[in-house]
């Protein structure tokens, strides 16, 4: 029996029949591969009929070796070696595609917020601290703060007692010496009550996140609205990149310590990247014209970010990207390290890590605090902006190099967790298409505003002055004249900026 068998078997591996099994299989994948590539869109015409032509072809071809002896196994193993690699190539499309529609459209904003005791307090539920008197915040984020009350209100059956306050600083001074016993909060405001100092120059509740405890906590979700109607592909557009810091969920409400905002004009192949400091000391949407450091618009939302910046620069933004730098070391570990350049010679705040003056090599984690140092250098955060940008660069350069293919799987999973951006993945199709057809080489102009130091009060925090930045009239000119250029299509020109003084 077992002879004949392997007879059979032979006989098949050698038939024309398997040829012609292995054929079709190869037709299936294939038009698998082109209905995806077609999905996507972001293959010009000009490539896609010659792609589907070459790879029609390679079927006709398995098919007619399979009717000469001579070329009949070399046929099946061609088969074979080409199925294979367009099974490989489809779902890494598949994947890239969810990734896409997952960082994609978005169009909502995340706030957190949370019920506070100190951290030795016995209740350990809302129905714990039922009797207890909660501080609240008399005017910030007041919609929120009134949602989350009802809300308890309603699954305690009972109303509770509210204390309000004017400020992070009073409700923290409240909790800690125990006039308030709870406290219900934006999680995007803790960072200000960790930043709060004293007279004496002392931080007394940097150590709020381990001081507490959370009872509960509520998201509470909203629409932001913006016109995104653009035609990325014929009309000059400007988007938002936010570079946060956070754990949790990309879209979840936090300051902003990338402020980024790139003019783009797809006509004329110009993109301007301006540049804004974290500090920089302006009026923002929610504040009634009192002014805060543009990285606290952040704590109200990226609409807010966006808007105090349209305010600042005369501007309408159409969209936003955020990152999520913590995130983002993962995209860094899966391209395996990039290579950035480095001013000063210095060791990382954030992971002790020896930065020399050159090229380094570094990987995620490195990367990460060589993007948040501000400390190491005399200028401060307009360093920090810089090397923000050189390691946004050096991501950009790496993903467009075969690196991209040698942990695909890792730079998927950390895409889709660090991304997220409120063009529509059409519009991100559309871009890509436009530069395979006409393959353009983009003037990039960077340009950075600027300004002196200063120690103010702000709106988040209004009883201690923090240092900012204060707006330098000359800059913001010369950032809406280059925004100016490019949105009138425009060479983007620097020789006619004013002379700025430096600081």
């Amino acid at each position: 029996m077992k002879k004949p068998f392997k007879k059979q078997l032979i006989k098949f591996l050698k038939s024309k029949k398997l040829g012609f099994i292995l054929a079709a299989v190869q037709f299936v994948i294939t038009a698998m591969l082109l209905g995806i590539l077609i999905y996507l869109n972001m293959i010009p015409a000009k490539y896609f009929f010659p792609v589907t032509g070459v790879l029609l072809l390679l079927i006709i071809y398995i098919i007619f070796t399979q009717h000469s002896k001579k070329f009949r196994t070399f046929g099946k193993i061609l088969s074979l070696i080409f199925s294979v690699l367009f099974a490989i190539a489809t779902g890494m499309l598949f994947r890239a595609n969810g990734v896409l529609d997952s960082i994609t459209g978005a169009d909502k904003k995340t706030d957190i917020i949370s019920v506070y005791v100190m951290a030795s307090d016995p209740a350990e539920s809302l129905a714990d601290a039922a009797t207890y008197n909660f501080g609240i915040l008399s005017s910030l984020d007041r919609e929120n703060t009134d949602k989350t009350i009802t809300d308890i209100n309603n699954d305690l059956g009972t109303s509770i007692t509210v204390t309000e306050f004017s400020d992070t600083q009073s409700l923290a001074e409240a909790l800690y010496s125990g006039n308030i016993q709870s406290m219900i909060l934006n999680e995007a405001f803790v960072s200000t009550i960790e930043d709060i100092q004293n007279g004496d120059g002392s931080y007394p509740y940097m150590y709020f996140t381990t001081d507490t405890k959370k009872l509960s906590s509520k998201k509470i979700i909203t629409q932001i609205d913006r016109d995104t109607s653009t035609n990325v592909v014929k009309e000059p557009f400007m988007i938002y990149l936010s570079g946060i810091d956070v754990a949790g969920s990309i879209s979840t409400t936090s300051r902003s310590d990338v402020n980024i905002i790139a003019v783009v004009n797809p006509v004329t192949y110009q993109i301007l990247l301006l540049s804004t400091p974290r500090d920089y000391y302006v009026p923002t949407t929610v504040s009634g014209g009192v002014r805060d450091k543009l990285t606290h618009a952040g704590r109200y939302g990226v609409d807010c970010s966006m808007g105090t910046l349209d305010m600042l620069y005369d501007i309408n933004i159409n969209y936003y990207f955020k990152v999520n730098f913590t995130g983002f070391t993962e995209v860094i570990d899966a391209l395996g390290g990039i290579t950035v350049h480095s001013d000063y010679d210095f060791v990382t705040t954030h992971g002790g890590d020896h930065i020399t003056v050159g090229d380094n090599y570094l990987n995620g984690k490195e990367a990460l605090g060589f993007a948040r140092e501000r400390y190491a250098f005399a200028d401060g955060d307009r360093q920090r902006g810089r090397n923000q940008m050189a390691v946004i660069t050096a991501v950009i350069n790496k993903m467009a190099s075969s690196a991209i293919l040698n942990n695909y799987s890792g730079l998927m999973s950390g895409l889709e967790g660090s991304f997220e951006t409120s063009l529509s993945a059409g519009d991100i199709s559309s871009l890509v298409k436009l530069q395979l057809d006409k393959m353009p080489s983009w003037n990039v102009v960077s340009y950075s505003v600027n300004g002196p130091g200063d120690h103010q009060t702000t709106y988040s925090a209004p009883r201690f002055k923090a240092w900012v930045m204060q707006p330098n009239e000359t800059y913001i000119q010369n950032a809406k004249v280059l925004i100016d250029q490019v949105m009138r299509g425009e060479i983007i020109n620097t020789d006619v900026l004013q002379d700025a003084p430096n600081y």
